[in-house]
């Protein structure tokens, strides 16, 4: 008998095999869903947050008055940082001792650790000092103010803060008012602390704000020790010239500078390199002496010479002919100084193996791409004097396509050997160069020139311009220095003059210049800083109003003439 399978035992394995494919199938779906999970893009959390933290709450209330409490605290709208708060937060009138300034959730705390003045309008500047926690963005300028009696100042001035020689805006300076009818009213920024203070911004503006119906002195310091007095010499200082109230509507422009002091010293007296003495003055003396009363042999060589500005002696000499020496220096009745020098240069046996023989530093007079100007010689200029110089037959000298050999010739310009003129007639129609070997200039070191190489022209009319403006200075000053600049400021050309009169800067190259004027009041020559002390401001720099630009052929002649104020 044959026996049959039941339905139910041949469905089971056939049940078993369709949950295990439903079961599989589920899980792949699962994986392709997590899977499109995972690279779903995050939401970005909308815009940027640009907006800075808002007051919410200030107690007591800003421009309060009658305030006779401890502490002030200023709520935010969101958290916020409180940054260098002994530095950027500061309080007018300045306090004998610093409150303690803290940050709670998003409450800013002040607590003063001394008793108020009375019947004060107080200001509490935070300058840049807030900003929000997460963004960074900052509340500038927020300025709170209370009074300690039944009324709250109101007035304000604001201005600017200038370095006093190139006209940039001088940052995180103080700026100060004094009340014009306090005693000694001058020397108060050396011995009191102001009345109102505030710091200058990026752009040297700044603003005081509260302050009383007075007239005041303003004073501007770069406080180095960090006190409020300009009590140290190298501290940059600034004052506007006219005692200001605030109802004046006068923005005053301070322009800041470091006071010289006027005693004439002898700064340096140092053998600064092998055979060269130098003697430096704090100010030009050109009636200062340096001499020996030794007997010098011929061979030490000694040349004397000074700086442009006469505040630097220079002795140049032959080494090793003298062990040492006595100087005498002596200028007026300020100076009178006798030293023995040791004439033995000394540097590590290191340096002195691994240095290369020092070769002669020479620089020509030829402009812009070596051009001669018209009825020029060509000029060699030296590191230091010149002994003598042997020019050898394989020196090249080239007239367009003639070439000479060995017919150089040079002689000096000056009586010190600094300066030797290529004696040779050069016509505007021919082309030029030379080459000269090393070793055939010696100078009074001992030192040699390397290879010299020059390709030169004499430039004609459509290389270069010339620029002509009439310049009229200020009546009663003593004279204008009139300088010539490129675009970065350096001094190209000047000229001095004391009435009005043409000024003409010849054989320009292509390019742009800027003109400027100095005021020179004291007739030194140069520009001269301020003097707090004797109230004396620095001289005035005054720059033309355009940028010039000069092409090849073409003059610059401007007929308005530039009246300086």
């Amino acid at each position: 008998m044959v026996s049959k399978k039941s339905t139910k035992s041949y469905l089971c394995p056939v049940i078993r095999k369709l949950k295990y494919l439903v079961l599989c199938s589920g899980l792949l779906l699962t994986a392709f869903l997590a899977q499109q999970c995972a690279n779903a893009v995050a939401p970005t959390g909308g815009p940027k947050d640009s907006t800075p933290p808002v007051v919410v709450e200030a107690v007591p209330e800003n421009h309060s008055v009658n305030f006779i409490g401890k502490k002030v605290e200023i709520t935010f709208d969101e958290y916020i940082t409180l940054e260098n708060a002994n530095q950027n937060v500061l309080i007018s009138p300045p306090l004998s001792e610093k409150p303690d300034i803290k940050l709670k959730n998003k409450t800013v705390v002040i607590k003063f650790k001394e008793s108020l003045a009375a019947n004060t309008t107080y200001t509490i500047d935070f300058g840049s000092a807030i900003k929000d926690l997460h963004e960074g963005n900052p509340f500038k300028d927020y300025v709170y103010s209370f009074s300690t009696g039944d009324f709250i100042d109101t007035l304000s001035i604001a201005g600017k803060v200038l370095n006093a020689e190139d006209k940039k805006p001088v940052e995180k300076v103080y700026v100060s008012l004094y009340a014009a009818d306090r005693e000694n009213l001058d020397s108060l920024p050396m011995t009191t602390k102001p009345d109102y203070t505030t710091k200058t911004d990026k752009e040297g503006h700044f603003s005081l704000n509260g302050l009383a119906d007075k007239k005041y002195l303003v004073f501007a310091l770069k406080d180095v020790n960090s006190n409020l007095y300009f009590d140290l010499p190298n501290e940059e200082v600034a004052f506007f010239d006219s005692i200001v109230h605030p109802n004046d509507s006068i923005s005053p422009i301070l322009y800041m500078f470091t006071e010289v002091d006027s005693t004439q010293v002898l700064l340096e007296k140092k053998l600064v390199e092998e055979g060269l003495l130098r003697f430096v003055f704090r100010h030009p003396a050109k009636d200062a002496v340096v001499m020996t009363p030794e007997m010098l042999p011929d061979t030490f060589n000694l040349v004397t010479t000074h700086s442009a500005e006469y505040d630097t002696v220079l002795w140049y000499f032959t080494p090793n002919v003298k062990d040492s020496l006595w100087v005498q220096v002596k200028y007026d009745t300020l100076i009178n100084d006798s030293s023995r020098y040791s004439l033995k240069f000394k540097e590590s046996k290191n340096a002195r193996r691994n240095r290369e023989p020092e070769k002669l530093k020479v620089t020509n007079n030829l402009i812009g791409r070596g051009g001669l100007i018209p009825n020029e010689d060509l000029i060699l200029k030296f590191s230091e004097p010149i002994v003598h110089y042997e020019m050898p037959d394989s020196a090249i000298f080239k007239c367009d396509t003639t070439v000479f050999y060995g017919k150089l010739t040079f002689e000096p310009v000056d009586e010190d050997g600094f300066e030797y003129r290529l004696i040779t007639p050069f016509s505007a129609d021919s082309s030029y160069s030379f080459e000269i070997p090393d070793s055939v200039f010696f100078g009074i070191r001992g030192r040699t020139n390397g290879p010299i190489k020059a390709d030169f022209h004499v430039i004609t009319d459509d290389e270069y311009g010339n620029i002509y403006i009439t310049v009229a200075p200020p009546e009663g000053m003593k004279q204008v220095i009139v300088q010539l600049t490129n675009e970065s400021g350096k001094v190209i050309k000047q000229e001095v003059i004391s009435r009005k009169q043409e000024v003409m800067f010849d054989y320009l190259m292509p390019a742009k210049y800027k003109l400027r004027a100095l005021l020179d009041a004291d007739g030194n020559g140069k520009w001269s800083t301020g003097n707090y002390h004797h109230r004396l401001l620095p001289e005035t720099i005054l720059d033309y109003k355009d940028l010039l630009e000069i092409r090849g052929g073409w003059d610059i002649d401007l007929d308005e003439v530039w009246e300086l104020p």
